[in-house]
């Protein structure tokens, strides 16, 4: 295996998480254009095959996988680089920015018939797992589902030293990064304005799409046409708030609402289903807290009693969703996220975007 960018994910959770994993995972490389980086990652882990590029990395040969956790602005590239070279690929969320790169990156993965896992971590919850699991069999009670994420981002999980730092990145680098990022989203939506960069390829695409990700697992399982409509979206304080309702086909409405609060320790994530016997809601911790417990709650009556199911897990679904990579290209089992449903998930944020201009 081997891995693309050495950023706060890397870091924190899927280089640690694959080196704990030697029955299923040889960590044998590491591209990363800060030097600082690399070589503090490779002594730590004992990383070889040391890269400022994720083409040397291919090039080096000795992979049969990459994990790419490089800016959402190279995912593309590197994605369709490794499907070239006959690599399978774990890709973090977003899996691109335009749905003509998803368009691209399923029709690589054919020709190439490899495997493409994207990293919606929240799927392999298994907090997650049971709601679905507990699902009726249609969406035609469901009255209302909502998600609210209020989010402080880093600081309060990370001590100075928690992370290591790459000052050493070459500024034209890092500019034609961000240009690629801003040409991208422009193609997707019309503007690549820092703002719009932010709220739509940060925040629509890089943090609201977990929880649309939940819902829309939800509304397949109960057999709910998708994608869904987008009746309305919004983005507001320089792009670090964002919205977006879908109504389902039965009338009901659903709203997302995403808020960046750094100036905060607090943080709060919640998808609730409201149906017309039961209320079900997830509570999730920060996604940077290890063995913090996802609660999923079901209140329903009993007589003239409200009785509350509690069930807790502690399983991290960082780990779960690399086991189930590791599932998929050793032993064939089918990709439970996969390019097609980032294709969905990109496609809705998109429109909800759209939306509010």
């Amino acid at each position: 295996m081997g891995v693309v960018g050495g950023g706060v994910v890397a870091q924190a959770m899927h280089i640690p998480n694959l080196a704990a994993q030697p029955d299923r995972f040889e960590l044998a490389g590491l591209a990363e254009p800060s030097e600082i980086v690399r070589t503090a990652l490779g002594a730590r882990y004992g990383i070889r095959g040391l890269q400022a590029g994720h083409r040397a990395l291919i090039e080096a040969g000795g992979l049969d996988a990459i994990l790419v956790a490089s800016p959402a602005g190279t995912h593309v590239e590197v994605v369709l680089d490794a499907l070239d070279a006959g690599l399978h690929v774990f890709v973090e969320k977003p899996m691109c920015i335009t749905l003509a790169d998803a368009d691209a990156i399923i029709a690589a993965r054919d020709k190439a018939n490899r495997v493409v896992q994207v990293g919606t971590m929240k799927r392999y919850d298994p907090a997650v797992e049971r709601l679905i699991e507990e699902l009726p069999d249609s969406a035609a009670d469901l009255r209302y589902l909502s998600v609210v994420v209020n989010d402080p981002e880093f600081k309060p999980f990370f001590d100075a030293d928690d992370l290591v730092v790459g000052t050493d990145v070459p500024p034209e680098l890092v500019a034609a990064g961000r240009a690629a990022e801003s040409a991208q989203v422009e193609a997707a939506v019309g503007s690549g304005d820092p703002e719009v960069v932010r709220a739509f390829s940060d925040h629509f695409l890089g943090s609201m799409l977990h929880d649309l990700n939940v819902v829309h697992g939800v509304l397949e399982r109960l057999g709910e046409p998708l994608p869904p409509a987008v009746v309305s979206g919004d983005w507001w304080h320089e792009g670090r708030a964002v919205a977006g309702s879908i109504r389902l086909a039965n009338g009901a409405r659903g709203d997302l609402v995403w808020v960046q609060m750094l100036d905060t320790f607090e943080y709060r994530e919640t998808i609730s289903f409201f149906f017309g016997d039961s209320v079900r809601t997830l509570t999730f911790p920060s996604p940077w807290l290890r063995q913090f417990p996802t609660v999923y709650r079901r209140g329903e009556a009993d007589g003239r009693t409200n009785v509350a199911r509690v069930a807790t897990s502690y399983s991290e679904s960082f780990v779960r969703e690399l086991v189930h990579f590791h599932d998929c290209v050793a032993n064939g089992v089918a990709c439970r996220t996969p390019p097609e449903q980032a294709r969905l998930d990109i496609d809705v944020l998109t429109r909800m975007f759209l939306a509010s201009t």
